[in-house]
């Protein structure tokens, strides 16, 4: 298998452009978010939050954010980290919500639609990849925990999925007894305007 190589945004040192293995990266990522339970014996809260930020942000270009629109990836492994959030989520931020970074995680993921950065109207993985978080979205939402289905709600409101207002109606429907606060963001999101 050929070796994918990335390079870090930023002037080049006397060393030259720091590189990394994208697809080794990936499986690690896929094989942390699908077994994120080893996590809380080995690292403090302080500590996972720090690095979930890391994770998810824009700051490296190892970064989940950057990683899953590396087209040097196969589609199906990008996907295939994306969808296996829904047992970093379920496995570990609905037992040990952290702090921000749970919250954040889908801003940082699902803000490129929201600034028009990402447009679904360009088709190819503008398209399918809004697509696969919609789909894990839905996964998320469905999760008994107020943590996920907050983040879920969070992500959704920044998506600009087309499928989004039915899916938060369904949602709401079949949450009869939300709390206000939660039933206004969820109405929010239906419109993508959560902040």
């Amino acid at each position: 298998m050929p070796v994918a190589r990335c390079r870090i945004q930023r002037a080049p040192s006397q060393f030259g452009l720091p590189t990394f293995d994208a697809q080794r990266v990936c499986y690690y990522y896929v094989r942390l978010f699908r077994y994120p339970g080893l996590l809380l014996d080995r690292f403090s809260k302080a500590q996972l939050e720090e690095g979930f930020w890391a994770i998810q942000g824009p700051n490296l270009s190892c970064s989940v954010f950057w990683l899953i629109w590396n087209l040097d990836l196969p589609f199906e492994d990008r996907q295939e980290c994306v969808r296996s959030m829904v047992d970093l989520f379920g496995g570990l931020f609905a037992n040990e919500p952290l702090g921000t970074s749970v919250q954040m995680w889908w801003d940082s993921l699902c803000y490129e639609w929201h600034c028009g950065n990402r447009n679904r109207q360009r088709g190819g993985d503008d398209l399918s990849m809004q697509d696969v978080m919609f789909e894990t979205l839905t996964t998320l939402l469905a999760l008994d925990s107020e943590i996920c289905q907050d983040a879920a709600l969070h992500g959704l409101g920044h998506l600009h999925h087309h499928g989004t207002e039915e899916l938060i109606q369904s949602y709401m429907a079949q949450q009869s007894c939300l709390p206000k606060k939660r039933r206004e963001y969820a109405l929010a999101a239906a419109k993508f305007e959560v902040r």
